[in-house]
């Protein structure tokens, strides 16, 4: 009876937490979904679209290293602490540590212009800076137990890069560069946000502070997460890179658009990720977190199946209205990086928080090098060959590679009991892919959405089940 009780207890508090995230990341997400129509009809070369991607990717693929993956650290460490004298030591060593780094960046950019005349070269460096200061300080509003704050910041830089690209993008016609400014602006201004409502860097940041002793436990945290971090980036966004090499930057500008619609799969696993990070750090010790751990997977596996199933479909009989009419050919990707995308979350939101929990991030770092390495090796053997397709069964690759050895080695960690249902998902993911890839009307297709959904309903968790059933029965 305890055990029940403790079950539905953390069941209540993850369900809980998993709410106010979703308001934060769904409400981001929509907006900035809304803003791909804007970019696409007015960035009308599919080229200058297909660089500010790079520009953006690449500042996603530096941001380990300009903050030292310090914002993974500040959550860890600052969600255990209760003690602000340990707070300010923490946060001090993060901002000294921070700030030293991006003075670093800024002067190796300096001293890059002069050799390399790349137009948006300084543009890529402040949105570098401003997205350094922004997620780690968003971090520290998590790792304070201020998840309110941490909700309304998303939602305000969303609400921020909405408006700011209207005025830019739309209304003064600067193209790429208003996208950027619009980035940039709007992080900054939510650092301010942060600061009025938190004051952290006047409340935590201590120059006189000995922070040596807990400045240690963090960098041997951190520092094995940038390697994972970086070989883990290069394999999500090498893609764009070995497009744009052996195919086009038009393609790649196309591709790039596309993707940008699995950011209805990444909210959902940004929103878990948030999540199952603070449940499984408190279910970690726990006797029976084998079966609950087992039972958040399947629940989570089967979850991303049918939004991948609902979203691919809608998105295939809506997409010659969602984009402009030179980027209508990445409506043939939406399934596959779909699927791709979700084997991908199962390793990364899922089974590496292994490594956080014990904090033993060293031993993520063998798998995910591995990986990177058969991305690369992959990618330059078949897409010189098969184009974007080649991109996609390189990562395809790459990630059930990653997917299969986190499975095994998180063993030590906790042991993952997969369903029959997840299974039978899996299988129909690959029977969904298959069938999406055909070139027939828009009638067959919807028949073919229709029938998956018919089995995903079959094939749901009996808990599942139970649970609306029961919703039902109360309601009537």
């Amino acid at each position: 009876m305890q055990q029940s009780d403790t079950y539905k207890s953390r069941k209540s508090k993850f369900l809980k937490d998993f709410g106010i995230y979703t308001i934060g990341v769904f409400g981001t997400r929509i907006i900035t979904f809304l803003m791909i129509p804007l970019y696409t009809y007015f960035v009308e070369n599919p080229s200058n679209y297909g660089v500010w991607d790079l520009c953006l990717q690449a500042t996603i693929f530096l941001l380990p290293l300009s903050t030292l993956q310090m914002r993974e650290a500040a959550f860890r460490f600052l969600y255990d602490e209760d003690e602000n004298a340990q707070k300010t030591k923490i946060i001090s060593f993060i901002f000294r540590t921070l700030i030293s780094n991006l003075v670093i960046i800024a002067l190796s950019v300096a001293a890059l212009s002069i050799v390399w005349d790349f137009k948006y070269l300084w543009l890529t460096f402040l949105l570098l800076f401003s997205s350094s200061f922004h997620d780690v300080m968003c971090q520290v509003s998590r790792g304070l137990k201020r998840n309110d704050i941490y909700v309304s910041c998303n939602i305000l830089n969303a609400f921020l890069v909405a408006l700011l690209s209207v005025l830019f993008v739309a209304l003064l016609k600067m193209d790429v560069e208003g996208i950027f400014w619009a980035n940039i602006i709007s992080r900054l201004c939510i650092c301010v946000y942060l600061q009025f409502r938190l004051h952290i860097l006047s409340r935590y940041v201590k120059i006189s502070v000995n922070c040596r002793e807990i400045g240690k436990e963090i960098i041997k945290y951190s520092l094995p997460l940038i390697p994972t971090s970086m070989c883990w980036l290069v394999t999500t966004v090498s893609d764009r890179f070995f497009i744009r090499i052996f195919v086009s930057d038009e393609m790649n500008g196309i591709y790039a658009a596309a993707i940008r619609y699995t950011m209805i799969l990444h909210s959902l696993a940004l929103v878990f990720y948030q999540t199952w990070q603070e449940t499984a750090i408190r279910q970690y010790n726990t006797p029976d977190k084998n079966q609950f751990f087992s039972k958040v997977f399947n629940f989570y596996f089967y979850g991303l199946g049918v939004l991948l199933i609902i979203y691919s479909y809608t998105l295939k009989f809506c997409y010659t209205w969602l984009v402009g009419p030179n980027y209508q050919e990445g409506a043939n990707y939406l399934f596959i990086m779909g699927f791709v995308f979700l084997l991908g979350a199962m390793s990364s939101s899922f089974f590496d928080l292994g490594y956080q929990c014990a904090k033993d991030t060293k031993r993520a770092i063998p798998a995910i090098i591995l990986v990177a390495i058969i991305n690369v090796a992959s990618n330059l053997a078949i897409t010189p060959l098969l184009g974007v397709h080649g991109v996609i069964i390189s990562n395809f690759i790459s990630y059930l590679v990653l997917g299969i050895y986190r499975f095994i080695d998180t063993k030590r960690y906790f042991k993952i009991s997969i369903s029959a249902n997840t299974f039978a998902m899996m299988l129909m993911l690959v029977l969904g892919t298959a069938l999406y890839s055909f070139d027939v009307a828009n009638m067959a297709h919807f028949i073919v959405f229709a029938i998956l959904v018919i089995i995903s309903i079959c094939i749901a968790p009996k808990e599942l089940k139970y649970m609306v059933i029961n919703k039902l029965n109360k309601r009537n």
